[in-house]
C-alpha cells in the first residue's frame, strides 16, 4: 500500500495487481475486497486474479509457498508479455533482502544467488533500500491503510521461519544484521558482474551448446561460472549445484566421449576439444524401407538421393542396393566396410571419423541386416561403390533446417 502511494505521488501511471492465492479462504477474499475498494477510491485500475496454490502444490509435489510464487509470477509474466503493463513493481524491502540472502545461503547457492533480490527486465523493487520500520512510519504519517496477512506469523513457511525466529535471534546479538546482509548482497552483485565479464562465452549449434575444453583450465571460479551460464542459456537455473559444476570440471582429465548425466535432463560430453551440453532425449529409433526417390527426415535434417554425373564423394551405385535395404539408425552388431577399407564395427568407424557421441544414435544409415551399406553423414560402403560396370550414379544430399 505504501509503494502504491509512492508511485502515485511520483506521477506514475499505475495499475494495481491483486492475486488471491487460494490459501486463506474468506480472510484472503476480505483482503482482496479491501484492495479493490481502496483502488476505486484512489482512481487506480485494479486487476484481480485468483489462483489455487494448494492444489498446484499437491499436483507438483512442492511447497505451497513455492507454488504460490510460481503462479504469481506466471500472472506477472503474462501481463508483461501481453503488454498490459510495462513494468512490475514489487514491494520487497531491506528485511526481505536479508531474509532472501540467508535462505539461499542455507539452501546452497552460488554467487548469483547471493545477490539476493535484484531488478531485472520487467521487474523493479522501489522499496528495497527501505527498512520495514521506515515503511510503517511512512504509512503512519500519511494515514495509509493496510491489512496484515495472518500467515506471516506461521513459521511453517520458510521465509517466515527466517523472519520470525532466525532474524529475531540474530538481531538481538547483531542489531545491524539486516543492513549488513543487505550490503553483502550488493557486494555479491558486483562480484557477479565481474565474473560475467570474465567468463568464456558458449556457442550454439541447433539444440546443442558448447564451451571450449580449455575453459576448464581457467581459474575455478571463472570455469564454473562459464559452465553455469551455459546451462542457464539452456533454461537450467534453479537446480545447478556445486557438486554438478565440480563433476563437469573433472571431465578435463577423462577420456574423449566421457560424459556426465545431470539430474535436470542434461548430458555434458567431452567432445574432443570442446564440451557439448545437450538435453537428454529418448534413444531415437528410425527405420523405413529404402527408396531411391524418397527423402528421409530426422533430427532437423533431411536426406535425399539425386542423379549425379561422375564418381565422387557420397556417390553410390543404386543398382547394387539389395531389395531388403532400409534407412535406419544404428543397432547392436552393425558393421561397416568403407570403400578401400576393412570391415569393422560401426562404433569403431564412428570413432575413426570423430563423429560426436551425441550424434551417433541419430545418424541415418542404409543397411541390409547388420551390414551397413552407407552412412548418410559419412562414407559410402564398399558394397555400393561405383565401378566401370555402373550404369547409374546417385549422390547423397543433406538439407538442414535453418
Amino acid at each position: 500500500m505504501v509503494m502504491l502511494e509512492m508511485l502515485l505521488e511520483s506521477g506514475f501511471l499505475v495499475t494495481a495487481i491483486n492475486i488471491e492465492h487460494g490459501i486463506r479462504g474468506k480472510d484472503s477474499q476480505k483482503d482482496t475486497d479491501f484492495v479493490l475498494k481502496y483502488c476505486k477510491k484512489r482512481g487506480v485500475e485494479c486487476l484481480p486474479f485468483t489462483v489455487n496454490a494448494p492444489e498446484y502444490a499437491k499436483a507438483q509435489g512442492i511447497s505451497v509457498e513455492l507454488a504460490a510464487r510460481i503462479l504469481r509470477y506466471r500472472v506477472f509474466d503474462d501481463l508483461l508479455k501481453n503488454k498490459t503493463v510495462d513494468t512490475i513493481a514489487l514491494a520487497h524491502h531491506k528485511g526481505d533482502q536479508a531474509e532472501t540472502l540467508l535462505m539461499r545461503l542455507f539452501r546452497g547457492t552460488g554467487v548469483r544467488g547471493l545477490r539476493g533480490i535484484v531488478d531485472r527486465v520487467g521487474y523493479i523493487h522501489p522499496l528495497l533500500n527501505r527498512s520495514k520500520a521506515e515503511i510503517l512510519q511512512y504509512a503512519k504519517e500519511r494515514n495509509i491503510p493496510f491489512v496484515s496477512d495472518a500467515t506471516n506469523a506461521d513459521s511453517a513457511y520458510t521465509r517466515n521461519f527466517i523472519r520470525n525466529e532466525v532474524m529475531l535471534l540474530v538481531a538481538n546479538r547483531y542489531p545491524n544484521a539486516e543492513a549488513t546482509l543487505s550490503r553483502t548482497a550488493e557486494v555479491f552483485l558486483e562480484l557477479e558482474d565481474y565474473l560475467l565479464s570474465e567468463i568464456t562465452p558458449h556457442t550454439r549449434e541447433g539444440n546443442a551448446f558448447f564451451l571450449p575444453l580449455t575453459t576448464l583450465n581457467r581459474h575455478g571460479a571463472i570455469a564454473k561460472k562459464s559452465v553455469a551460464e551455459c546451462l542457464r542459456a539452456m533454461g537450467i537455473e534453479n537446480d545447478i549445484e556445486f557438486s554438478h559444476l565440480e563433476a563437469i570440471i573433472r571431465l578435463k582429465d577423462l577420456q574423449n566421449n566421457a560424459k556426465i548425466d545431470l539430474p535436470f535432463g542434461v548430458e555434458v560430453i567431452k567432445e574432443y576439444e570442446r564440451l557439448a551440453f545437450v538435453k537428454k532425449k529418448d534413444v531415437l529409433s528410425f527405420c523405413q524401407p529404402f527408396g531411391l526417390h524418397n527423402a528421409y527426415r530426422l533430427n532437423g535434417a533431411e536426406y535425399a538421393f539425386i542423379p549425379h554425373t561422375a564418381k565422387g564423394c557420397s556417390t553410390f551405385d543404386p543398382d547394387r542396393i539389395p531389395p531388403n535395404a532400409v534407412v535406419r539408425t544404428r543397432r547392436k552388431g552393425d558393421t561397416f566396410k568403407k570403400i578401400g577399407g576393412g570391415s569393422k564395427p560401426l562404433a569403431e568407424y564412428f570413432t575413426d571419423i570423430k563423429m560426436p557421441l551425441r550424434l551417433r544414435d541419430s545418424a541415418l544409415l542404409i543397411a541390409s541386416g547388420n551390414n551397413i551399406l552407407a552412412v548418410l553423414d559419412g562414407d559410402v560402403g564398399e558394397a555400393l561403390k561405383i565401378t566401370n560396370d555402373s550404369k547409374k550414379i546417385y549422390k547423397i544430399i543433406k538439407r538442414e533446417d535453418k
